[in-house]
């Protein structure tokens, strides 16, 4: 099957283990390794506790991350034929020039691995900061025009945008070879599919049905169309959870572990509503790091299994070659496989780490 396989990198510390997850990633045969760019997790602190899960104990916060761009670079360096990239920061909170010449630095440093991710950003990483959050959606798209035109500048330019403006602007260094690094963007919406078809060079949605996936694919290779870019500009990716277990029963118990439902809180409003579930009303206007315990239980509690059925590749990993099989058929060519089994049964990780190495080889072994 044509498909790349990606996985997580190491979020937190210690960072030599982040090296040496990377270079067991490249020894086993995965194309790309992912770090998102998190200044909060999705995990309430109020439910991060020993009796919620074990991981609490071993790591007191819920909201550790690693720089994701940092990373890229201190694994890049280390790497000679994995990518590495980021899942996906946002131009809010980093300014596009400043976006710009880290992505080439981490061109060189890769020698051509590096994938800039972008999106149009995420609430509770932006507004408990202090950072306005408005318009994010345009703010993206003036800042892609931003990146790309300090990155094919030959001199100083200028810039006049509602968001962005240069004045005689120079980034004076060159892409590592002759095309700058691809850059990738999380898209859903329709504005975000329009934007991703004109600017980028990859797309990165979360996890969505096959048919909604062949359909935004198709949205995206019309905007590519139209503006004069090949049908194929894009390359079709998609993050997703993974929940892998041995039996039926096991998955079950994994589907309703109420860490891993606490995850599902991401989905869209509409995504809850076609399931037949109410929305968790009020959630994305909260922060995680501010919901009391009762508050994040409530959430929790309103979240089916059903859901988490729809979010997540589960089951075995036959079964979720399977899956994947469906959204190779709709276009798929890039998976990026985010295994959250250890959030419902921590002693099935050890395990469930090498079911992805399965995983890949059953779906690299389909014609």
């Amino acid at each position: 099957m044509d498909i790349q396989i990606g996985v997580p990198g190491q979020l937190m510390p210690p960072a030599d283990r982040a090296v040496s997850l990377a270079q067991r990633n490249e020894a086993d045969g995965f194309d790309a390794v992912w770090w998102p760019c998190h200044l909060m997790g999705w995990h309430s602190d109020s439910v991060w506790t020993p009796d919620m899960t074990p991981f609490a104990t071993a790591q007191p916060s819920p909201h550790t991350y690693f720089d994701p761009l940092l990373m890229m670079a201190a694994v890049g360096s280390q790497t000679r034929r994995i990518k590495v990239g980021v899942v996906v920061t946002d131009l809010l909170r980093r300014h596009p020039a400043m976006v710009a010449n880290m992505a080439l630095t981490l061109d060189h440093l890769t020698q051509g691995r590096a994938i800039l991710g972008l999106g149009s950003g995420e609430r509770m990483n932006v507004v408990p900061y202090g950072v306005d959050f408005s318009r994010p959606v345009s703010r993206l798209a003036e800042g892609i025009e931003v990146i790309r035109l300090l990155w094919g500048a030959d001199g100083p330019v200028d810039y006049e945008g509602r968001f962005f403006r240069l004045k005689d602007a120079v980034l004076g260094l060159a892409p590592y070879s002759d095309e700058p690094p691809p850059l990738w963007t999380a898209a859903h919406g329709p504005r975000m599919l329009d934007i991703t078809g004109r600017l980028a060079d990859g797309w990165l949605p979360t996890k969505l049905s096959p048919r909604r996936y062949a359909e935004a694919l198709g949205s995206i290779r019309e905007a590519s169309l139209a503006a004069g870019r090949d049908a194929e500009a894009v390359t079709p990716g998609l993050l997703a959870y993974v929940l892998v277990a041995p039996d039926e029963a096991s998955l079950r118990r994994l589907q309703e572990a109420p860490m891993v439902r606490a995850l599902m809180v991401m989905l869209p409003a509409e995504v809850f509503e076609s399931l037949g579930v109410a929305p968790p009303e009020g959630f994305h206007e909260l922060v995680p790091a501010s919901l009391s315990r009762p508050e994040a239980l409530r959430v929790i509690d309103g979240i089916p299994p059903r859901v988490v059925d729809y979010y997540c590749f589960c089951g075995t990993p036959a079964q979720i070659a399977e899956q994947v099989a469906e959204y190779h058929a709709a276009g798929l060519r890039h998976l990026v496989m985010w295994n959250i089994t250890p959030f419902g049964d921590p002693d099935l990780a050890g395990w469930s780490f090498k079911a992805l190495n399965e995983v890949k080889d059953i779906l690299r072994s389909k014609p």
